[in-house]
């Protein structure tokens, strides 16, 4: 209903609802045949609420896409901006071991294929990806690859790697500042090779406790060459390197093996609690009086 105010009608002035029954209190308000309005207002009420959304909600998305518009153009597809120290993964890459365990204890039994059949066929799949490599790296593997199943069940092969980190590249140890702590083993293995293949992340692998005559064997070798790094994340075709560690184990003894990856700019932390610069694995193989079982940390 409109009223008049100094001669001008003011439509937007409403006079009180007529009483009545609540039927029919109810029906008005949400049709009111006298003042034509629905739910209270009027189409051209109703027509001013949604031309002020309407443009309102428009501007918004404007804005929004020209920041989002704005943000992509300083984006790029294969990197993030901020790498290394400046980035919230840091400039310390962690260590992994593959295949990944879902449990903290891992209990097979070499009689029972398919308790070990399930890190077969991960390992299968992580390595299906090898096979395309252009340099066919992975193809001149003759131990723990599918053709002897990566030393399942008796002799399990762990596969220790650096997490790709974009831009990282190592800082290798030269043959006269090998550090002090370094496995005798490893200090030899090193002296050993050739000058042009001692440009190496080296990983080396020993039993925490006990004396359980555990052997460990790396038949592809003690290092990630050089050539894999820096990694730029301009090659479809890239996969991380990896150290295959073939562990034969003694009847019936749980075990449990760190394995640590050297170079200057790893920076190692044995707390369990903030670890770095390491992978530890718990191993347990049970079968004609063998028994071994498997935990990684990363």
């Amino acid at each position: 209903m409109a009223s008049k105010s100094n001669g001008i009608e003011d439509s937007w002035v409403r006079a009180p609802p007529p009483k009545g029954t609540f039927w029919s209190r109810l029906t008005n308000a949400i049709y009111n045949p006298e003042e034509n309005s629905f739910l209270g207002r009027t189409p051209k009420r109703w027509g001013i609420v949604l031309t002020f959304y309407l443009v309102f909600y428009a501007v918004l998305a404007l804005m929004f896409g020209l920041c989002m518009g704005g943000l992509y153009l300083t984006l790029e597809d294969k990197k993030p901006t901020y790498l290394l120290h400046e980035s919230l993964i840091g400039e310390n890459p962690g260590v992994a071991a593959r295949p990944v365990y879902e449990t903290a204890t891992v209990h097979y039994r070499t009689h029972n294929t398919s308790e070990y059949q399930p890190y077969v066929k991960q390992l299968d799949d992580f390595f299906g990806m090898y096979t395309n490599i252009e340099d066919r790296w992975y193809s001149t593997k003759t131990e723990c690859t599918a053709t002897d199943s990566y030393g399942y069940p008796n002799n399990p092969c762990i596969f220790v790697k650096v997490n790709k980190i974009i831009g990282w590249n190592p800082e290798f140890y030269s043959v006269t500042e090998l550090p002090e702590d370094m496995p005798d083993d490893l200090v030899e293995h090193i002296q050993a090779l050739p000058r042009d293949e001692q440009q190496q992340v080296w990983i080396s692998c020993e039993e925490e406790k006990g004396d359980n005559e555990t052997r460990l064997e790396y038949p592809w070798g003690r290092g990630l060459p050089a050539s894999f790094y820096p990694f730029k994340n301009d090659n479809e075709n890239y996969r991380s390197p990896v150290v295959a560690v073939k562990i034969t184990a003694p009847d019936n003894n749980l075990i449990v093996i760190r394995c640590r990856a050297w170079a200057k700019n790893i920076i190692y932390n044995k707390s369990l609690k903030e670890p770095s610069g390491y992978t530890r694995f718990h191993l347990h193989i049970e079968g004609n009086g063998s028994a071994n079982n498997t935990e990684v940390v990363t």
